[in-house]
């Protein structure tokens, strides 16, 4: 099954990452994290497939006030 894995660093900047791993989401959940592009880095969110996403800072140009 195809996931798409969002991960947080410490100074809380999230990445993005596509896996395939077994349908069995809590099985699924270690193997993604096991094969984190970044060893500084946690799983927070696990979604069913391919997902484009976008933060706040992707979709908004100009500070708001």
């Amino acid at each position: 099954m195809i996931y798409t894995a969002v991960f947080q660093d410490r100074h809380g900047i999230y990445s993005f990452e596509s896996h395939v791993a077994t349908h069995d989401r809590s099985a699924a959940w270690h193997q993604i994290h096991e094969k984190r592009e970044n060893e500084n880095t946690c799983l927070v969110l696990l979604i069913d497939g391919q997902a484009n996403v976008k933060t706040f800072d992707d979709v908004v140009d100009l500070p708001l006030q």
